[in-house]
């Protein structure tokens, strides 16, 4: 009986626990949607929990999620950062979709950090976030320019000239060759940043260090811009952005220079200073009486005669649209903008499409990005010696007519009326091209190219969590140029005989990436990882092009170059490509969002290295600490978050390296012959010799980095602290020293054995507030780099770059930063005879000349005395934007400064001495140099003696203070009420009045303190296109 009982009990146990199981599953079911944010799209990054429980995940970039819940009266807690917090209980739903409210104390929101996503909260490396709304700010079509003070650690210089792209640094410099970051669009690695369009910009992100940019390991030693396209959302949008404005060149250097009759005067001055009284072909007989002027003297202000006030304008058009299945992204620009300068401008064409689709039930995700864009440009070519910022204003008389009004009879030639004037027209005019001739000859003379960028991607949830995408992807571009160099009449060194160069281009590159990503939380644990493997095709490139000459005719109709009645060249250049092959891996740990981790691999291998060098292994680590959780700063109500983060790591570079290097070569030219050894022993053959000696035990450049920085909000989050201090040591940096003779004349390989080290501050700061209907944002940024070289070979300590008329001026050392300026120290200018006589040994010195500073002591001025006199790395560089709101009214402005560089201002050696060349002069040169009354100028004498003490070496005299403070930016809006734009159907209207450029404050005597170059020589004025003052009107629609 008791055997029957138990038996009974066990068998209702044992259905009553299969039935429980059977209730269980049948109210556990699985909860998918989307969350969006209020009046924008999707929000990745979200946290999905079950209230109670361990079990969570995170909406995927499209802001979908799926999670199971257990019944009914499950609750699903959805929390991101900069949104409210919100709460839904399950019930009979099987779909969720949420909308997240904006939290006005939160801060920042998802950041996209290479080949995944992170809430900025958790990132642990140094990440600078640019928002949309500042580079609009700027009216360009460059995206270099809008970055310039929007984020720290960036220095970028811009430049005035049409088309040309910034000069743009993170950090300083890592290299003696490219300096250049690496720019992600979509996903693409690129380099001609130039192409894409500002308004198609959604976010970017600049990665700073190791921590943040080390998963692209060997291309990363430059940092890394992420740059994020705009995508489509649910619902139709269209937009429709336009501005339209003038550009006005100022008044130039005119008030610094000479008009004809003052030149006049400074040539009886020369003569008086020097003892001579000569004869004058075009002032008179005799340098004691007043200088007379020929009938048909000019007055020419040749800044004024070759600049304009110039138009520029932009408009551009968006479509977007979808559903929680499809979406898209469509749309369309133009920017033309026409150069101050006289028949310079450049256009710029663009159309974007990118669509995505859902399929096989959300599982699967396919999709593209791709845009193209059409220029052309009409440039001034390099900012040097004959540029026409120099030609013209620095080197070109007064006197002379930019065009002829009366008939003249010339030295060589009769000009009549129309015709153009010149150096030509008489004697002592020296040898200098109209310029107004030179940019009007050359109007026709263009460069056009067409690129494409873009990408297909299939993203697949293999489960909850775990994603696989593929990217294929790449860029390509087309390009044609065309010049005509014209024959002349009006010059003392006349073109005789015309000539014409046309020539076309094409090339690329390829990518193809894979990753799995993951992503979990557990409880109080968050983990994400992505691992992946990428090959890369890069500097595809292939260039043909001609050049013939002896033209019957100028006229256009006969441009052709098959009307060339000689052949003078006949090119071609194939550019080896580089293969790049990567395999990489990042994790990151979070516990209870207090207590961060993160950690990154990546191996690279490059063609560019023989297979013994061929593979580099680029790690990092980084962590953060939100300290602001733990108990003993809880209690403090003012501070709202702070953060502590460090990191470390590597990173490669390989940019300076050709595809040859490790390979000693042989080649033949067919325009030079060769001793023949062979033959009768004084004849020359054409053949092969040794034209690059390789290097095969070249390797990579590191990087080592170290940040250690921190992030905080104070006082309900209206004030935000961002620091970094940080370290860059460049090691087995890639240098290619002088061969000795005995090499012959091949070139010298790359080899590993340079060093170099960056130093310095990141700081942002921000404020925001509301008092009732006013509303205020400000931002501070602030970057110093300390950078220098630690080692440039053995047993070399430096090497010189910046060739000119007056030699080197910068010199790359040991000890001292990139780029130093380098040449004697001018102590003062001799006074008298007896000053000369008891001074050190000098070449050429007289009373009124430079007098050099003796540096070793030995009583002889030679070589040996030079000495760095000048940097033109800035202390610091800085950016303040200020924004304020009131109702429907909106005004900002944009300050940009830079501190403590230095400019070798070059246009000196123009103006400022008599014997350079027979140009124009300077003011200060005839009414403030030394004379024997004027003994306290700096000056030196009006002298038509040209020797090691005037003008013939480089010194202190050309430097300037190049610091400055400019208001890039200021901006008046207003947007019309929602109320007044429903019946049209209209949903927002923005108008606005801009100025750019509008005042800079500098003691800087030159046209704009704002001076490019080359990273090994830098800082150098030598006729700098300017940026110039734009006032805009703009429209910002939305339908």
């Amino acid at each position: 009986m008791q055997i029957t009982t138990i038996v009974r009990r066990t068998a209702l146990i044992f259905l009553s626990m299969v039935f429980s199981v059977g209730i269980v599953f049948a109210q556990q079911r699985t909860i998918t949607g989307k969350v969006t944010a209020e009046g924008e799209g999707p929000v990745p990054g979200v946290t999905v929990v079950v209230q109670g429980t361990t079990v969570g995940t995170i909406t995927d970039m499209s802001g979908a999620y799926s999670i199971r819940v257990q019944g009914p009266s499950s609750v699903l807690v959805f929390s991101f950062v900069g949104y409210q917090t919100k709460q839904v209980t399950v019930g009979s739903q099987s779909t969720i979709d949420v909308v997240l409210i904006s939290d006005v104390v939160a801060v920042s929101e998802v950041v996209v950090t290479g080949y995944s996503s992170q809430r900025k909260r958790d990132i642990t490396g140094a990440v600078g976030v640019v928002e949309t709304t500042a580079l609009k700010a700027v009216p360009t079509g460059n995206i270099t320019s809008q970055l310039q003070g929007r984020t720290s650690g960036i220095t970028v210089v811009g430049s005035g000239q049409p088309g040309q792209t910034s000069r743009l640094r993170i950090r300083g410099f890592s290299s003696f060759e490219n300096n250049d970051p690496l720019y992600i669009v979509d996903g693409v690695p690129t380099q001609n940043i130039a192409s894409i369009n500002p308004n198609d910009v959604e976010s970017i992100s600049v990665l700073k260090d190791a921590g943040a940019a080390s998963i692209y390991g060997s291309r990363a030693s430059n940092g890394v811009i992420v740059i994020t396209t705009k995508k489509g959302a649910i619902g139709v949008k269209v937009t429709y952005d336009m501005y339209t404005g003038t550009q006005l060149p100022g008044g130039g250097p005119t008030k610094d220079l000479l008009n004809t009759k003052e030149y006049a005067n400074l040539q009886w001055l020369v003569y008086k200073n020097d003892g001579t009284t000569e004869t004058h072909p075009i002032y008179g007989p005799s340098s004691n009486a007043t200088p007379t002027l020929p009938s048909w003297a000019a007055d020419t202000d040749w800044y004024k005669t070759i600049t304009r006030n110039a138009s520029i304008s932009n408009h551009d058009v968006t479509l977007s649209g979808g559903n929680d299945n499809a979406k898209f992204f469509a749309g369309v620009g133009a920017f033309i903008q026409n150069g101050i300068i006289k028949h310079t401008d450049t256009k710029k064409y663009t159309a974007r499409f990118n669509s995505e689709f859902k399929i096989l039930e959300g599982r699967v995700t396919i999709g593209e990005n791709f845009a193209m864009t059409y220029g052309s440009s009409h440039g001034v070519g390099n900012l040097n010696e004959g540029s026409p910022i120099q030609m013209g204003p620095y080197r070109s008389q007064p006197i002379v007519p930019a065009i002829i009004t009366t008939p003249i009879k010339g030295t060589a030639r009769n000009f009549v009326p129309g015709e153009y004037g010149g150096t030509g027209l008489i004697a002592r005019l020296g040898n200098n091209s109209n310029v107004l001739a030179n940019l009007e000859r050359a109007k026709d003379n263009n460069n056009y190219n067409l690129s494409l960028i873009g990408s297909a991607f299939v993203d697949v949830k293999i489960m909850d969590g775990l994603n696989f995408r593929s990217r294929l992807g790449g860029t390509f571009f087309n390009g044609a140029y065309y010049s005509f160099n014209h024959s002349t009449y009006e010059r003392s060194e006349n073109v005789a005989t015309p000539s014409m160069t046309e020539g076309a281009n094409y090339g690329g590159n390829w990518t193809w990436a894979n990753t799995v990503s993951y992503n979990k939380t557990f409880g109080d644990h968050k983990v994400s990882a992505v691992a992946g493997y990428e090959s890369n095709k890069i500097s595809i490139y292939r260039e043909l092009s001609g050049q013939r000459a002896g033209y019957f005719s100028d006229a256009i109709d006969y441009r052709n170059l098959s009307n060339g009645q000689t052949i003078v060249a006949a090119n071609s250049f194939v550019s080896t490509p580089v293969t790049l092959v990567s395999q990489f891996a990042k994790a990151d740990y979070s516990f209870r969002d207090k207590y961060l981790f993160s950690a990154t691999i990546r191996r690279d291998g490059s063609s560019v290295f023989s297979d013994d060098k061929r593979y580099g292994i680029f790690p990092s680590f980084s962590a953060g600490w939100r300290i602001k959780d733990e108990s003993f700063l809880k209690d403090l109500s003012w501070l709202n978050d702070l953060k502590l983060r460090g990191s470390w790591g590597t990173m490669g570079n390989q940019l300076a390296v050709s595809p040859a290097n490790a390979y000693s070569l042989y080649g033949g030219e067919t325009n030079n012959s060769f001793y023949d050894i062979s033959g009768t022993g004084n004849s020359s053959a054409q053949g092969f010799r040794k034209n690059r000696i390789g290097n095969p035990d070249a390797q990579w450049e590191i990087n080592v980095t170290t940040d250690i920085g921190f992030e905080a909000t104070l006082f309900d989050s209206k004030i935000g602290i961002v620091f970094d201090w940080y370290s860059k040591q460049t090691k087995d940096l890639l240098f290619n020293p002088e061969l000795p003779g005995t090499a012959g004349s091949s070139s010298q390989p790359f080899v590993n054995i340079a060093s170099m080290s960056n130093k310095g501050l990141d700081i942002e700061l921000t404020y925001k507030n509301t008092f009732g209907d006013l509303g205020f944002n400000a931002s501070a940024v602030i970057t110093t780099v300390n950078n220098e070289i630690t080692k440039v070979a053995d047993g070399v300590n430096f090497f010189d770059w910046g060739g000119s008329r007056i030699g080197s001026y910068n010199r790359n050392q040991v000890g001292h930063p990139m780029s130093s300026f380098f040449g004697y120290q001018v102590a003062g200018l001799f006074q008298n005879d007896a000053e000369v006589a008891s001074a050190a040994k000098q070449d050429g010195a007289a009373p009124g000349f430079f007098r050099y500073a003796d540096i070793n002591n030995d009583k002889v001025i030679d070589p040996k005395d030079r000495t760095f006199i000048g940097n033109p790395n800035p202390d610091f560089t800085y950016g303040l934007n200020l924004a304020f709101t009131y109702k429907n009214f909106d005004i900002s402005t944009f300050l940009y400064g830079s501190q403590g560089n230095d400019i070798f201002n070059n246009n000196k050696w123009w103006v400022d001495f008599w014997p350079s060349f027979q140009g124009q002069k300077s003011q200060d040169l005839l009414y403030r140099s030394w004379t024997t009354s004027n003994t306290s100028a700096t000056v030196p004498k009006a002298s038509n003696k040209s020797n090691f003490s005037t003008n013939t070496v480089s010194s202190s005299y050309y430097l300037e203070d190049g610091s400055f403070v400019r208001m890039k930016n200021l901006q008046i809006g207003y947007t019309m009420p929602a109320s007044s734009l429903s019946k049209v159907y209209l949903k927002s209207v923005r108008v606005y009045v801009q100025a750019v450029n509008l005042f800079t404050i500098t003691k800087y005597s030159g046209l704009d303190p704002e001076i490019g170059g080359g990273d090994r020589a830098f800082g150098v004025d030598s006729g700098n296109y300017p940026n110039v003052k734009q006032f805009i009107i703009g429209l910002n629609l939305t339908l």
